[in-house]
């Protein structure tokens, strides 16, 4: 059962690999993402917070479009080749928690949209007009804990937050 609610959220600084994708390959690109940010950070000792976290700046269902496949650090190092460093912007959040499988994320991303939209809450997004996608200020995916395969395929806690407007 998912959990929706407003809460303050520090910035957060982090290391990504910008992955180019469509909605129907996301699970399959972003798996190796993760592996090989895992081993670009441990080759220059960035010290990890939590489990990992993917950003959406803007996406779409049926065009390609990049996820950052990031990890939160204490201490930025300098980057190379094809990986970033970003921050996820202070401020408040409509934010929903799962705890289960993680085939269910874009349902719970839909339901938050919805949840906000009828609670009257702003989200801080520049809306496209049909040629342009949603341009989102910080939309982000909180994972809590190593993944694990359940019995409906990969699973564990996640954070979906989207920024609202001040």
């Amino acid at each position: 059962m998912a959990e929706f609610r407003v809460e303050w959220r520090e910035a957060v600084d982090y290391i990504a690999l910008p992955v180019h994708t469509t909605m129907a390959d996301l699970p399959a690109r972003v798996g190796p993402a993760i592996t090989e940010l895992e081993a670009y950070l441990d080759q220059r000792g960035a010290e990890a917070i939590g489990a990992g976290m993917f950003r959406y700046r803007s996406v779409s269902t049926e065009d390609p479009f990049t996820v950052e496949v990031g990890q939160a650090v204490s201490n930025v190092p300098r980057v190379r080749d094809r990986y970033v460093v970003g921050r996820l912007e202070a401020g408040r959040y409509a934010v929903a928690t799962q705890r289960g499988p993680y085939a269910w994320i874009g349902g719970l991303t839909h339901e938050l949209m919805e949840w906000g939209d009828a609670q009257g809450l702003d989200f801080a997004v520049t809306l496209g007009d049909g040629s342009r996608p949603d341009v989102w200020e910080c939309w982000y995916e909180d994972y809590a804990d190593d993944t694990v395969e359940g019995p409906v395929g990969l699973e564990g806690s996640v954070d979906v937050c989207l920024l609202l407007r001040h």
